[in-house]
């Protein structure tokens, strides 16, 4: 039977938290640029149609879903503590990198400043060809890599996990006083609570950063690419380590951490590595969206690859599960 009411109750502070913080977010962001702030509602579209979705299965069946509560604060400290703590460490990843592969102080400092450009316009030809040569240089792409594999890839997913590990503990303690509970899909609504929110800053970023030197079409294709292929590339790992959680803790499976986690980090790095890539292709040094129509034409399909593989992972724990749980 439908119990509607069962895992919806709000405190006073989540339920502010939940009518306050959208148009906070529009409000800020606007502050910072106008055009930017009028485009941030679509930033929240993928946590609008994840909230729908959550709603539509707790109707259905309550007593395998998180409640809302939990939802809402693990959302909310992903999205600032957490981001703010896994920024901290890449930032120290990244400063670690730069010096172990440039032992002279001016090509890393010129390094850097290359790397912060959000756009090569009004560069001199000298310029640009100075940074084509960091661009193509052997530092550059093992940098690229340390960046997409452990600052992004190891430790964006491992932030993803912590609302696992959370509900674990949760479910842990519940399980002392309501043997028979088995919320076995709860895994999944806290990660992609975190992955969402986490998804939310960089989508906001991102619009801040094409607002400023973008117009047009191009403008188009970048929020279109962020909000696709951005949110793909983040909600199928995060869902791919809350399966394999749930094999481990639900199922007996001996899995370690990094058998759940690690799948994910090497997509999640990979898809980046290739983004960096193609910018690194096209003479730039960090994140330049390319401009040749043959390169992101294959930077997108290579990456289209990647996220069709998570998405054939996703299906393969799935039906693993589902055919374990029978209609779980």
């Amino acid at each position: 039977m439908s119990q509607p009411g069962q895992n919806t109750s709000l405190s006073l502070s989540a339920r502010l938290t939940c009518y306050l913080g959208p148009p906070a977010t529009v409000l800020l962001t606007s502050l910072a640029s106008p055009k930017a702030g009028l485009l941030s509602p679509l930033a929240c579209l993928p946590t609008a149609g994840f909230y729908l979705k959550w709603r539509e299965a707790n109707r259905k069946d309550p007593s395998k879903r998180a409640e809302l509560e939990p939802l809402v604060w693990t959302y909310v400290v992903q999205g600032t503590l957490g981001v703010s703590v896994v920024l901290l460490a890449q930032m120290g990843i990244c400063r670690i990198a730069s010096s172990l592969l440039f032992e002279s102080d001016l090509m890393r400092k010129d390094f850097w400043q290359e790397f912060g450009r959000s756009t090569i316009s009004g560069l001199t030809p000298t310029q640009l060809s100075y940074r084509s040569q960091l661009a193509s240089s052997w530092q550059n792409w093992v940098f690229n890599a340390a960046l997409s594999f452990i600052a992004a890839g190891l430790f964006e997913e491992t932030l993803k996990y912590l609302p696992i590990a959370y509900a674990r503990r949760r479910e842990r303690k519940a399980e002392a006083t309501e043997p028979n509970r088995r919320r076995s899909r709860a895994y999944l609504d806290y990660v992609l609570a975190g992955a969402l929110s986490f998804g939310l800053n960089e989508t906001l970023l991102t619009l801040f950063s094409a607002c400023q030197n973008e117009t047009g079409s191009k403008l188009a294709v970048t929020v279109s690419e962020r909000l696709v292929f951005g949110c793909l590339g983040h909600l199928l790992p995060a869902v791919l380590t809350a399966l394999r959680a749930i094999r481990r803790d639900y199922c007996g499976d001996q899995l370690s951490w990094w058998s759940v986690v690690g799948p994910s980090a090497l997509l999640h790095g990979t898809f980046d590595f290739l983004v960096f890539s193609f910018s690194a292709l096209e003479g730039n040094v960090g994140w330049i969206h390319p401009t040749g129509l043959r390169n992101v034409t294959a930077m997108l399909g290579l990456c289209s690859g990647v996220i069709g593989t998570a998405a054939w992972l996703v299906k393969q724990e799935w039906d693993d599960l589902k055919y374990r749980f029978g209609k779980w």
